[in-house]
């Protein structure tokens, strides 16, 4: 059973609604990056990049069913097609490459610019192997099935007589990706707990929980007295002899330092995991934001993924609700991204913010302090030389 009138238009409705808004959400993210150097921090620049495929599959999601209205073999339905088997998967792998970096920078410690040097390699990969079926879609043309590339419910994409291939070449991928995504974001959350739990360790130190000591060994040109010495640090120092030789004036003493209060100054073995830590404070800013762009990559292939598998298992049916939210979801991939990337670049926001107001403030005191016109100069310097009289300006 097909779907009502009433029903394909407003599919049809959804999907230019939905591109419209992940338009403004890409142009946001391309001209903010272009104006101000404050947002090329590392995960903002394969948005950035991301955001280019992002647009070109709005152009084809704003065509809507349009397409349909045409010849399966069509102009209009060929570029359609093309450009969302190309470039709506390739968001999914911009994910990958993010969580690539998140590996790279915990387990590999990646810098900023290393991780820079690997951009035209993400680049080519995530539009390139996208960009291999595609392509070959365009020269296929069966006298049983026709071309690949042809009418379907949403658009004109691959046609259900080459479902096979929606799986092979379409959702089979992404969820491979979201697959591998998963498991790299797993090693790197268990390597956050083990350092968690080491800045736990840590701060029960710095809160008294536990002593720590030092012990060293001095010599002394003669035997003092067992005495305490008292000292306005609330270092406590104790002079306890360990050896005496009966037949020399120098003695071997230990001294042992003890404290309750924090350590990390005077030893170097407390301070050290806490570097590391702090060191590792970027890399879970870095990993967290990543994820969330990962989250934003279920929300948009879940529903679709769904309404495919159904479709498999019930190909003489059509699911209405399954294909409206398929169509609301698909085109919002620009629209996630700029929204995540506004969120996370509020401060870099205000300071463009602040820069354009005080530009255009200066502006406009500007155009208020007219320049005197030359009569009026010509006034004030006869004035100033005595020729014109106080009577006569009036």
């Amino acid at each position: 059973m097909g779907f009502t009138e009433a029903q394909l238009n407003s599919i049809e409705v959804s999907e230019r609604v939905t591109s419209v808004l992940s338009l403004i959400g890409t142009s946001f993210i391309i001209v903010t990056f272009l104006v101000s150097r404050d947002y090329h921090k590392p995960i903002n620049r394969l948005v950035f990049y991301a955001s280019f495929g992002n647009i070109i599959t709005n152009v084809a999601t704003l065509i809507s069913r349009t397409s349909l209205r045409y010849a399966p073999t069509s102009p209009l339905c060929q570029i359609q097609a093309f450009l969302i088997q190309m470039f709506m998967p390739a968001d999914s792998l911009w994910t990958l490459s993010m969580a690539f970096n998140v590996y790279l920078v915990f387990f590999r410690k990646y810098s900023s610019s290393q991780l820079k040097k690997l951009e035209w390699k993400y680049f080519l990969g995530c539009y390139g192997i996208p960009a291999a079926p595609a392509i070959t879609y365009l020269f296929i043309d069966s006298k049983k099935r026709g071309r690949p590339y042809g009418p379907a419910t949403l658009w004109c994409w691959i046609t259900p007589k080459w479902d096979p291939l929606r799986v092979a070449t379409f959702y089979g991928p992404v969820w491979l990706v979201v697959i591998i995504t998963i498991t790299i974001y797993v090693i790197v959350g268990i390597d956050i707990f083990k350092k968690r739990n080491q800045l736990r360790q840590f701060s029960s130190l710095r809160n008294g929980d536990s002593v720590v000591s030092k012990t060293t060994h001095v010599e002394v040109t003669s035997e003092p007295a067992q005495t305490h010495i008292g000292m306005r640090d609330p270092w406590e120092l104790r002079s306890v002899p360990t050896k005496h030789s009966p037949t020399s004036s120098l003695a071997e003493y230990s001294i042992t330092i003890e404290s309750s209060r924090d350590t990390t100054r005077r030893e170097p073995l407390i301070e050290r995991p806490l570097r590391g830590i702090d060191t590792n404070s970027a890399s879970w800013g870095y990993a967290r934001i990543a994820f969330i762009f990962f989250v934003a990559l279920l929300v948009t292939w879940v529903p679709s993924s769904i309404n495919r598998v159904y479709s498999l298992a019930h190909p003489e049916k059509k699911n209405y609700p399954m294909n409206f939210v398929a169509s609301f979801v698909l085109p919002l991939q620009g629209f996630w991204n700029g929204l995540i990337y506004f969120t996370t670049s509020l401060p870099e926001s205000r300071k463009l913010w602040a820069r354009m107001t005080a530009s255009l403030s200066l502006s406009r005191e500007k155009r208020i302090q007219t320049p005197a016109s030359p009569q009026t100069d010509i006034f004030r310097h006869r004035k100033a030389s005595g020729s014109i009289s106080q009577g006569s300006f009036y």
